[in-house]
């Protein structure tokens, strides 16, 4: 249950347009001074419609919740921003509408049960909102300590995660739906919190590797990744019901590499070797295994994401991803796809789409213009193959 790298644009897409009033679901809605009502009711009516017509008992792995905005890319003019719910087969469901981009909140979180999102408020007082996405209703809070909030707890979020500075580490702790302060967490060194299906416990980064932390805060064990140095791994996501991937730093390396890490305390086994700055892979980050092949994600040059298949002897191929100008941020896998969040114009220009990296066949959910901003955050259904959780 981390940010990532698409919601960590939307935050600051939000910070360098806001100006300074609180807008939730609710009050986004609202029309101008200078608007007619009749628009904002029948926006409101739209998104009323949109809901009603979803299909909720079929939510579920390969569903996609996406913020996106016609605002232009690069501090350009702002625009209206929306959240659709995307099924597997391409239709878009328009939950909810924010008038302007400058004041809506930052989508961070879908809560595993599929029922609610939250939002991190950036104007106004800031703070943290909360979606019921069949209902549209939308409730908003601050965090105790200004806390910031990360994501749901597993299986049916009914907690919030949240962190704080804590000198060179993170302080962590559950709060209720309502920012009430539930339970400390103890402290991670790097902020990001891996919960188990059940709930129970998490891992989070430790002092060369990984800890188990139990959903009381007491910490069950560590686990130490052979060759670490101080504070360098990062839980990514669930690899099997035992063993999570984690991508830490080597010193004998350019860049991370990924380990399988069993959570009963065995030894960590390399999933990928240690890279080179000549072989193109500045460090790997997340992998994925398809019917065709272990496909991961790494590091580029000027900051970009690629997309490597490793062959069994760890040599990598790039991966290029059609009609994308190259940085290609991988969300989640499906059967033999993945889904992956990339420009296809200009700067600041995201679009969403499934690629079968084997086929190379393309599934556009969203392709933005090279005029807006278009998606900023996609969080797909929870599921294994995922790490927003």
């Amino acid at each position: 249950m981390h940010l990532r790298r698409a919601s960590l644009t939307a935050i600051l897409t939000a910070v360098l347009f806001t100006a300074g009033t609180t807008a939730g679901v609710a009050a986004a809605a609202q029309p101008a001074a200078s608007a007619a009502p009749t628009a904002s009711a029948a926006r409101a009516a739209a998104a009323s419609s949109a809901r009603a017509g979803v299909p909720w008992d079929r939510v579920g792995p390969g569903w996609i919740l996406a913020q996106d905005t016609t605002a232009r890319p690069g501090g350009g003019a702002s625009g209206p921003v929306t959240l659709d719910l995307i099924s597997p087969s391409g239709t878009r469901y328009q939950l909810a509408r924010w008038s302007d981009s400058r004041f809506a909140p930052v989508l961070l979180a879908w809560s595993p049960d599929g029922k609610r999102a939250l939002f991190q408020v950036f104007s106004g007082k800031g703070g943290a909102e909360e979606l019921t996405l069949a209902t549209g209703q939308a409730s908003t809070f601050v965090l105790p300590g200004m806390a910031n909030p990360i994501g749901y707890t597993t299986p049916d979020g009914l907690n919030i995660v949240a962190g704080r500075p804590s000198g060179n580490n993170t302080s962590l702790a559950r709060y209720t739906l309502s920012g009430r302060l539930a339970h400390s967490l103890g402290t991670s060194t790097d902020g990001t919190v891996l919960y188990e299906p059940s709930g129970t416990e998490f891992l989070t980064g430790a002092s060369h590797g990984l800890k188990l932390v139990g959903n009381d805060g007491t910490q069950i064990r560590t686990l130490p990744v052979p060759g670490t140095t101080t504070s360098s791994c990062t839980p990514v996501r669930w690899w099997t019901a035992s063993t999570v991937l984690a991508s830490c730093e080597q010193p004998h390396s350019d860049g991370p590499q990924l380990w399988l890490v069993p959570v009963s305390g065995a030894r960590p086994q390399a999933l990928t070797p240690p890279r080179k700055v000549s072989s193109g892979d500045l460090g790997d980050l997340d992998a994925w295994t398809l019917p065709s092949g272990l496909y991961l994600q790494a590091a580029g040059p000027c900051a970009v994401l690629q997309i490597f298949k490793q062959a069994r002897n760890g040599s990598i191929t790039l991966v290029k991803v059609p009609h994308t100008n190259g940085d290609n941020d991988v969300l989640t896998a499906l059967g033999a796809r993945l889904l992956i969040q990339a420009p296809t114009s200009c700067i600041g220009s995201n679009s969403l789409l499934w690629f079968n990296p084997a086929t190379h066949a393309e599934q556009w959910l969203i392709r933005a213009p090279a005029n807006q901003i278009g998606v900023t955050v996609a969080i797909p259904f929870y599921s294994r193959e995922d790490g927003n959780l």
